[in-house]
C-alpha cells in the first residue's frame, strides 16, 4: 500500500472570521439584495467598495455562502475569488486581511476542485506575500486575551487561518506545494512549534501543514531535518487531546523525513502507539451524552434576549465591540466538541504514518500480488498459485518488533470498531463533522491492518485462529452496517488480506454453509463499486481454494456469469485472476464441462481484451497487472480445454 493522499473530510466554521452581527447580519444584507441579485454579485460589488466597512460585510457573506452548492458554482464562474485575493495583503486594514483569509479558509473547505480553482486564480501570490510578511517580523509573537477565554489577536488569527488555507491548498493540488517550495518560506514556520508562545491552535495547525508539505518532498527535508530536536521533544508530550494531536502530528514529519525517521523510529513508534491507547469510543460515549444541550443553549430565553436588547440601546461602539465578540467566544461544550475532533484526527493521523512506515519501497503497493502474475502461467499443465501472497514477514527488523511490542496491531483493531448506534445516531445529528472524522478514521485503520496483511507473517499477527476471527467480525459488519461505500472498500480489502493468510487453513471453514456463501454473492450482485466487487471476487477465489466441490462449482458459476456482465476491466481481471487460482491445485474437469467453461471464458478473453484499450488511460498503473491476466486467461483456456478433451464426462 503506498503513500496515496485521501480526500479528508473538513469542517468549516460558519462564521470563522468572527466578525461583528456573524450570520444574522448576512441573512438580513442577502434577504435585502439578493431579490434582484444573485449573492456573488452582490459580494464583487462590496469588494469592489471603497469602504472598508463594505469590503468586511462582502468577505463576511462570502464566508457563510459557500455552504450552498450552487453559490460554489455561481463563485466559480464570476471574478470573485481575483478580485478578493489581493485583501490578504490589504495595506489599510489588518481587519479585512484577517477577514479574506477567513473566507479563503472557508473556502478551502469545500473540496479539492474549489482549491485547484484558487491556486488556478493566484490566490497563492498574495498568500504567500502574506506569510512573508511575518517572516520579517522576528520579533512577531501572539498575543492572548485573558478576559477573552485567551483568544489570539487580529494579527495572529489571520496566520492562523493563513495557515489552513495553506494547508488545504498543499493538500490537493503539488502545484501549491511546488510554489511554496520555491518561496523558500519553510524555515520562517519552525518557530511556531513552541507552542508555549505561539499557542496549540497555531503549533497544531503549522504542523498539520508541514505534515502534508513533508511527504515524498525531499525539497522540504533539509530544513525540517535541522529541527530534529523541536520535533523530537513535541513526541514527549503528555496532557490532553490537544497535545495528543501536536504530538502525533510530529510524530508523522518525523516519518516522512529519511534523516529524522531512522534515529528516531523507536520514538515515533512509541509516540503512535500512545495515540492509539484513548479509546474513541469511550470518549464520544460521553460526548454524545451532553450534545442535546448544544443545540438548547443556542436558543436564547425570552428574558434574557429582551435584557440584551434593552443595553444594546445604552452602550458605546466599543463596549457593543466587545459586546459581540464575547458572545462569538466557544461555549466550553463546543471546546470540547473540538477536543474530540482532534482526538479522532490524531488517531487517524497515527494510522496513516504507520502505514507509511511499513510501505516498503518495493512492495509496499496492495495491489503488487497482481504484478506477480507473469509467474502465474499455466504451462505444461502445471497451474500455481494466483493470489497466494508469501505470507513471510516484509517489515524491517525494528519496525516489525516494535509493532509487536506495543500491541499495534490490537490498538489498530479497536480503533476501527464502529460506535454503538445510538452514538453514531446522536453524531450525525447534532454534530456531523465529528461523524466524518470518525469514519475517516475507521478507514485509516482498516487500510493500515490490511496493510501490514500484506507485510506481516501470519504468525507475527496473532496466529490463523485470531485471523479467521477478524474476518469473521469483518464480515458481520459489513452486511448488518451502513452501506458507506469508503468504509466498506476499506472492509472488504482487509477481509481479503486476512482470507490470504488462512490459504492453507481449511479446517476452518468445514462449517461453511451454502447459505454463508449466498451473503458474499449478495454482496457482489448489489455492489456499485467496481473497488469493492474486486474484493469479494478476489475473496471468492481463495474460498474456491477451500471450500468442498458442491460449492466451488456454485463459485465459479457465479465467477463467470458476473464477469460476463462486469463492465470494468480491473474487476474483470480479478475475477478471472481468482478463478485461475481455483485450478491451482485441481484441475475441476467435471465442473469444466459442467459450466461451458471453455467457451466462456473464450467470451472473457475478448471481453477483456476490448476493455482493456477501452480503458487504457483510466487503468494507469493497473494496466500491465491487467494485460498479464489477459495473457494467462489465454494460456489457462488452452490448458483446460487440452485436459477436458482427456475426460470422460460423469453423466447422472
Amino acid at each position: 500500500m503506498g503513500k496515496t493522499r485521501k480526500n479528508r473530510v473538513r469542517n468549516g466554521k460558519v462564521n470563522p472570521i468572527s466578525l461583528p452581527g456573524g450570520n444574522d447580519a448576512i441573512e438580513e444584507d442577502l434577504g435585502t439584495n439578493a431579490k434582484t441579485e444573485g449573492p456573488v454579485q452582490v459580494i464583487l460589488e462590496q469588494l469592489q467598495s471603497p469602504s472598508v466597512e463594505e469590503k468586511l460585510s462582502g468577505l463576511q457573506m462570502l464566508s457563510t455562502i459557500c455552504q450552498s452548492q450552487q453559490n460554489l458554482i455561481d463563485i466559480l464562474e464570476s471574478d470573485l475569488i481575483r478580485v478578493a485575493a489581493p485583501l490578504l495583503v490589504d495595506t489599510t486594514s489588518s481587519a479585512l486581511r484577517q477577514a479574506a483569509a477567513g473566507s479563503f479558509r472557508n473556502l478551502s473547505v469545500c473540496g479539492v476542485e474549489m482549491c485547484e480553482v484558487l491556486v488556478e486564480q493566484d490566490v497563492l501570490t498574495p498568500l504567500l506575500q502574506l506569510f512573508k510578511i511575518y517572516a520579517e517580523k522576528l520579533d512577531w509573537t501572539p498575543t492572548f486575551d485573558p478576559q477573552f477565554d485567551n483568544q489570539l489577536d487580529e494579527v495572529s488569527d489571520t496566520f492562523l487561518h493563513a495557515v489552513n488555507l495553506l494547508w488545504n491548498l498543499c493538500e490537493s493540488t503539488s502545484v501549491a506545494v511546488d510554489t511554496f517550495n520555491q518561496a523558500q518560506l519553510l524555515e520562517s514556520f519552525m518557530r511556531c512549534l513552541n507552542f508555549d508562545v505561539f499557542g496549540m491552535d497555531i503549533a497544531i495547525a503549522v504542523c498539520q501543514c508541514l505534515l502534508i508539505i513533508s511527504e515524498d518532498n525531499p525539497s522540504s527535508w533539509a530544513v525540517l531535518s535541522a529541527c530534529g530536536s523541536a520535533f523530537g521533544s513535541l513526541l514527549t508530550l503528555e496532557g490532553g487531546f490537544p497535545e495528543c494531536l501536536l504530538r502525533t502530528l510530529a510524530a508523522g514529519i518525523m516519518a516522512n523525513v529519511p534523516a529524522l525517521s531512522e534515529p528516531y523510529l523507536q520514538q515515533i513508534l512509541t509516540s503512535l502507539s500512545k495515540t492509539l491507547d484513548e479509546n474513541h469510543r469511550a470518549v464520544l460515549g460521553d460526548l454524545t451524552s451532553d450534545l442535546p444541550l448544544l443545540q438548547k443553549e443556542e436558543v436564547p430565553e425570552l428574558e434574557v434576549a429582551e435584557e440584551s436588547r434593552r443595553m444594546e440601546l445604552d452602550e458605546t461602539d466599543d463596549a457593543a465591540a466587545r459586546r459581540r465578540r464575547k458572545a462569538d467566544l466557544p461555549t466550553p461544550l463546543e471546546t470540547k466538541v473540538k477536543h474530540v475532533g482532534w482526538l479522532l484526527e490524531a488517531q487517524r493521523v497515527a494510522g496513516e504514518t504507520l502505514t507509511n512506515l511499513s510501505s516498503s519501497d518495493d512492495d509496499g503497493n496492495s495491489d503488487d500480488y497482481v504484478e506477480d502474475s507473469e509467474d502465474e502461467s499455466i504451462n505444461d499443465g502445471d497451474t500455481s498459485s494466483s493470489g497466494n501472497l508469501q505470507m513471510c514477514d516484509k517489515l524491517p527488523v525494528e519496525i516489525l518488533e516494535g509493532i509487536k511490542s506495543l500491541n499495534i496491531i490490537e490498538k489498530l483493531w479497536q480503533r476501527a470498531q464502529p460506535v454503538p448506534e445510538n452514538v453514531f445516531l446522536i453524531l450525525k445529528e447534532c454534530e456531523r463533522s465529528l461523524a466524518k472524522k470518525l469514519k475517516t478514521l475507521r478507514i485509516s485503520a482498516l487500510l493500515c491492518l490490511q496493510n501490514l496483511c500484506n507485510t506481516m507473517s501470519t504468525e507475527d499477527l496473532g496466529g490463523a485462529g485470531a485471523i479467521y476471527s477478524v474476518w469473521l467480525d469483518l464480515g458481520q459488519q459489513v452486511f448488518q452496517g451502513d452501506n458507506d461505500a469508503h468504509l466498506l472498500e476499506a472492509s472488504t480489502a482487509l477481509m481479503r488480506a486476512s482470507l490470504e493468510h488462512l490459504r492453507n487453513c481449511p479446517e476452518l471453514f468445514e462449517k461453511m454453509t451454502e447459505s454463508d456463501l449466498q451473503l458474499m454473492l449478495n454482496g457482489v450482485e448489489s455492489c456499485s463499486e467496481a473497488e469493492i466487487r474486486a474484493n469479494w471476487l478476489r475473496m471468492l477465489g481463495i474460498l474456491g481454494c477451500l471450500l468442498p466441490e458442491n460449492l466451488v462449482k456454485i463459485i465459479i458459476t457465479f465467477i463467470l456469469e458476473t464477469s460476463i456482465k462486469e463492465t470494468d476491466a480491473w474487476a474483470i481481471s480479478e475475477a478471472m485472476d481468482s478463478l485461475m487460482d481455483m485450478f491451482s491445485d485441481n484441475d475441476w474437469l467435471q465442473i469444466v464441462y459442467e459450466v461451458n467453461l471453455v467457451q466462456k471464458s473464450r467470451e472473457l478473453e475478448r471481453s477483456l481484451k476490448a476493455k482493456l484499450r477501452q480503458q487504457k488511460r483510466d487503468l494507469g498503473d493497473r494496466y500491465p497487472a491487467v494485460a498479464t491476466v489477459r495473457t494467462n486467461l489465454v494460456r489457462f483456456t488452452k490448458y483446460i480445454e487440452a485436459g477436458l478433451k482427456k475426460y470422460k464426462p460423469q453423466t447422472s
